[in-house]
Formats: C-alpha cells, structure tokens, sequence
C-alpha cells in the first residue's frame, strides 16, 4: 500500500495484497500450513483518493480501478503543485504463469484528474521498464521517473493536464576493460532539486546516488572529471529526498541512513561545478523486548 498526501488531500494506492482481506480478492497469499506463497489472478486493485480536509474524519473520495502493485519503493505517486494531477506509476503487470500469477515489469503511468468531480482517471502513458519512484519539479511542468528493470530515467513533459513522454537517460554503470558486463543498478526512486536544476536517483543495485542535471526538460548525467557522478550509500538505497531548501539529501537503505551534503565549488583544474560529499551515519535501531 502506498501513499502520497498534499494538502486537504490523500492519493492511496491500495493492491489487493494485504489490503482486502479476502483470499479471493488478494493477488498473493501465504499459506500458513505449507509455508508457499499462492498466487491469484488480479482484478481489485484500486487508486483511492481520501479527503483530509478534516484529519480526524477522513472519507473517501473516490476509488479507481487500477492496476498496481506492493513490490517497489512507496514513491510511485506525485501530485503537481497546482494539486490538479496526480500521476501513479505501475511497476509490474500482474499475468498467467502455468497454473498461477507472476508479475512482469510494467511501464504506465497513470494520470488522475484530482479537479474533477469525483476524481478520474484521464490518461495513461509509458514510462520505462517496472517504472518505480517518481518525482514531480516545483514548477509542475515535468517529472521524472525512476525504471527499475530497464536502469533509466524517464522524463515526462506536463502542460495543464497533458503529459507525455520527453525523454530518457541510461543511469546504467559504464562498462570497463575490467568488467564488461556490469550487474544491474536498479534505479528505484528520484529526488528534484528545488531550483529544478538537479535531481538525484537512488541506484539500489549499486549501493550509490547518481548525480544528475536537468536543463529545462533534457536530462543529463553530471560529469565531474569527464565521468558519471555517483556517491557511495549504505546497501541497498531504496529512497531519497531532498530537503526543501536543497541543501541535504537523505538516502535510506537497508539497515541505515545516511546523510548526504551536496554543494558546489569548483574544480581548480577542471572548471566545473564539483559537488561535494560528506557522509553522516546514523544508525536504525530496532526496539529491544
């Protein structure tokens, strides 16, 4: 189950694992007897979108029936800052595997109209391959979508309540001489700088954030000494976020967070802007019996 709330207003993406209690409405189960995991067709997913004008009485508002998923980061949602769309990704389709269910990676993303009367579903369009975490610019003209299983980023353009694919950029590890074939980075969620002039992506596959620049909506990768910008994280990122004011990143993964301190300067050989890394560790602890 994911979430994604902004002002009076919640967009919650509810799978039919775990949410519905009924075994036939669940999309996978655990059979507590022989300790396998059982898997069942799709059907009642659902997108709902809750009013929290009033906290202590939330109601909802309407329920869509979407195909989603509960396998990836809780960040496939983002909602313009007008608070007139809110885009969901769907990271896997959900098909016939023998005699039961498996999902594959999926590529939509769907857009909601949150100004109509109830909210509806206006529109679909492709992203990359099991399109994961996703992040909307201050500005509200375009996102940026983080592709699990194709080890890219989209860039989808916004104008009122169209979107539409702008681009995309490989955040793929670069083969080298001593490793030809580099194992996967998994790209899972992505971060926009205030200014809308940076984002970082959380690469779980690779234990690392790659720094990225943004020119109005190109995408690139920024370069520091002629390569590919990435910092080192604990195992397994699986989110990040910047704080409003651009000066802190926060990438959590599993077992830690660490603190990332991003500024510019430059380079006395080189002439470019050269962020600059300094790791805080802060531990996660677990609560003793």
């Amino acid at each position: 189950m994911e979430a994604l709330a902004q002002a009076e207003r919640i967009v919650l993406s509810k799978t039919s694992s775990g949410v519905i209690p009924s075994a036939a409405a669940e999309k996978v189960s655990f059979d507590e007897n022989t300790g396998k995991t059982i898997t069942h067709p799709a059907g009642k997913d659902t997108v709902s979108i809750i009013d929290i004008a009033d906290p202590a009485k939330p109601s909802i508002i309407v329920n869509l029936p979407l195909m989603n998923t509960i396998t990836g980061p809780p960040v496939n949602l983002a909602i313009t800052p007008d608070r007139h769309l809110a885009l969901v990704a769907n990271s896997l389709e959900w098909v016939k595997d023998g005699d039961g269910w498996k999902g594959i990676p999926d590529n939509k993303i769907y857009v909601i109209d949150l100004t109509a009367s109830p909210p509806t579903h206006i529109g679909t369009v492709e992203a990359g391959k099991q399109a994961s975490g996703m992040a909307i610019n201050r500005a509200g003209t375009f996102a940026l979508v983080a592709n699990r299983a194709e080890d890219s980023v989209t860039v989808l353009a916004i104008d009122g309540k169209n979107v539409r694919p702008a681009g995309s950029l490989s955040v793929a590890t670069q083969p080298t001489p001593a490793l030809a074939a580099p194992p996967p980075v998994l790209p899972v969620a992505v971060a926009i700088t205030p200014d809308g002039k940076r984002a970082l992506v959380a690469k779980s596959g690779a234990n690392r954030v790659g720094l990225l620049d943004i020119d109005g909506q190109k995408l690139c990768y920024a370069q520091v000494d002629g390569k590919n910008y990435d910092m080192a994280t604990g195992l397994n990122s699986i989110n990040v976020q910047i704080t409003p004011d651009g000066t802190l990143a926060i990438v959590n993964n599993i077992g830690a967070v660490w603190t990332v301190r991003s500024t510019p300067s430059v380079s006395s050989t080189s002439r470019q802007a050269r962020p600059t890394l300094s790791i805080r560790w802060s531990s996660v602890m677990a609560p003793k019996d």
